[in-house]
């Protein structure tokens, strides 16, 4: 599957459309090349908790290192069922059922990632749990 964007139409299609595209993008064969157009260079990633996978991510290098990392430790599990993306003006929120499995551990929690939209490209995320200390445990 590959992911092609009109980056104009998604400009034009408001924060939420562009928040969509995102999480069609990680599903694409080549997701890294997908979402880095939909990310601005100077991306800034906030992933909330008190675990080695939480802190704030800037750049693309960074960014992309964060994912790996997470596609890592879960080895291949985490998944988030969208289940809703709102937006208006220059942000957008999106509801997920977020799943994963590692070392034995199983987690399952409604996550909420918060964007910042700028010219069709996301300029900022915050990612927050909606049961941090399973979420802590889960990334320990």
């Amino acid at each position: 599957m590959t992911a092609d964007f009109d980056e104009p139409l998604l400009a034009a299609g408001g924060s939420a459309a562009v928040v969509r595209s995102f999480y069609t993008a990680c599903e694409a064969e080549d997701h890294e090349a997908a979402i880095r157009r939909l990310l601005s260079p100077g991306i800034v990633w906030h992933v909330a908790g008190e675990n080695p996978f939480a802190g704030t991510f800037r750049g693309h290098s960074e960014v992309f290192a964060a994912m790996r990392r997470y596609a890592e430790g879960s080895q291949g599990t985490l998944r988030l069922n969208t289940q809703c993306v709102l937006g208006e003006g220059t942000h957008a929120v999106a509801v997920h059922a977020a799943t994963a499995k590692r070392d034995g551990h199983s987690y399952s929690a409604h996550e909420i990632d918060v964007f910042h939209v700028e010219s069709g490209t996301i300029t900022e995320m915050w990612s927050f749990s909606e049961d941090q200390a399973a979420t802590d445990a889960m990334w320990s």
